[in-house]
């Protein structure tokens, strides 16, 4: 099936190589559609980055951007056309490859492997809606609604798939861990064990 693979080291590797200089020149640099500029030219955190946002914040926000802000704010999303898909895949890859490790008999399990590609899915909803309020500005639009909509669903997918990924490679440290140990007291003998065996050694005849 699809979602098995996700599970594959090679897409791993792609799709790390591509996330860390997205997400550097994303979040840490000062190009012209970073969210560092937006915040910058708005005095606020766009819509995008926020948890929920009302029809009338929307609004409020492109107001308060002005003509720079709100191109800057257009710029930004010009760049978000790639960034969801790139750290979509990257969180499935991985996410799918901790499950395969964790429980490689149960092939239901993988399908958790999704959640971060539907938090991707939000995000494009949540960028197309920022789309409508950006070409109908300064007009309201009622899809400016749904836009907080569309953030609070790709933050709570984000966030269960995070947790979901953290459990799993906790959940493989403590077996390999635990296995490690078992295979230690296997090869190694008991110290009572060793005492006995001297014992029996010394009343041979």
């Amino acid at each position: 099936p699809f979602i098995a693979r996700l599970a594959s080291w090679r897409l791993w590797t792609v799709s790390a190589a591509l996330l860390v200089p997205f997400a550097w020149i994303f979040f840490a640099s000062s190009a012209p559609f970073a969210i560092a500029e937006v915040e910058a030219a708005c005095g606020q955190a766009p819509p995008d980055m926020r948890f929920f946002t009302t029809g009338d914040g929307v609004t409020q926000f492109l107001d308060d951007c002005g003509p720079d802000g709100r191109d800057a704010y257009r710029n930004m999303q010009l760049a978000d056309v790639f960034y969801p898909a790139v750290v979509g895949v990257f969180m499935a890859s991985s996410l799918s490859l901790a499950l395969r490790r964790l429980s490689p008999r149960r092939s239901r399990i993988l399908w958790l492997g999704a959640l971060p590609l539907a938090a991707s899915a939000f995000d494009y909803v949540e960028n197309a809606f920022a789309w409508l309020a950006l070409t109908s500005y300064p007009d309201p639009t009622a899809t400016s609604d749904l836009l907080g909509v569309a953030s609070a669903a790709k933050t709570t997918t984000s966030w269960a798939a995070g947790l979901v990924l953290l459990a799993a490679l906790a959940a493989i440290a403590v077996r390999t861990t635990s296995a490690r140990i078992s295979a230690t007291r296997t090869e190694t003998p008991d110290v009572s064990d060793r005492a006995d065996e001297r014992d029996v050694i010394g009343a041979a005849p």
